[in-house]
């Protein structure tokens, strides 16, 4: 085996421009994710501002929490961007990757809850208040199950 072999599997020896190239791929995924969820909150300021007349105070204050919890979100996607533009003089690839997991994870968990929140409400005006918040539950509830499956492989 030739020793450039070993460099290429060595993560000490990879090139700067790999590195780099996990920050951009972690950086676009951020931008994605903030701009979905800037439409998701569009969508949901929308309805908050001309609710429809069916909406009870209950309604309402769910969509309030879901426009908190897509604006939360919102803020934790961009949080990276932030970081990698305030650092950049000094940037440290590995604890940038580090410190961009937790508010990602953040962001995610606010839309999740802010579209479980927007999907019982779409189906309140249909159903019952409890079967529709536990049909709004069975896609995260999927999501979870697939999560610990592939944790446990």
């Amino acid at each position: 085996m030739s020793s450039n072999s070993d460099d290429d599997d060595d993560p000490v020896m990879r090139s700067s421009t790999e590195r780099y190239d996990r920050v951009g791929t972690n950086l676009d995924w951020s931008i994605i994710l903030a701009s979905a969820s800037s439409i998701f909150f569009g969508f949901l300021l929308n309805i908050a501002v001309n609710p429809p007349s069916y909406f009870t105070f209950l309604d309402n204050v769910i969509l309030l929490a879901a426009l908190y919890a897509v604006t939360v979100a919102t803020a934790m996607f961009i949080m990276p961007v932030i970081f990698h533009a305030s650092h950049y003089r000094k940037f440290d690839v590995e604890r940038f990757l580090f410190r961009t997991k937790e508010p990602v994870l953040i962001g995610i968990i606010c839309v999740m809850l802010a579209m479980y929140l927007g999907l019982g409400l779409a189906l309140t005006s249909k159903l019952p208040v409890q079967i529709a918040y536990s049909l709004a539950s069975l896609p995260f509830i999927f999501i979870f199950f697939e999560l610990f499956r592939h944790m446990h492989e």
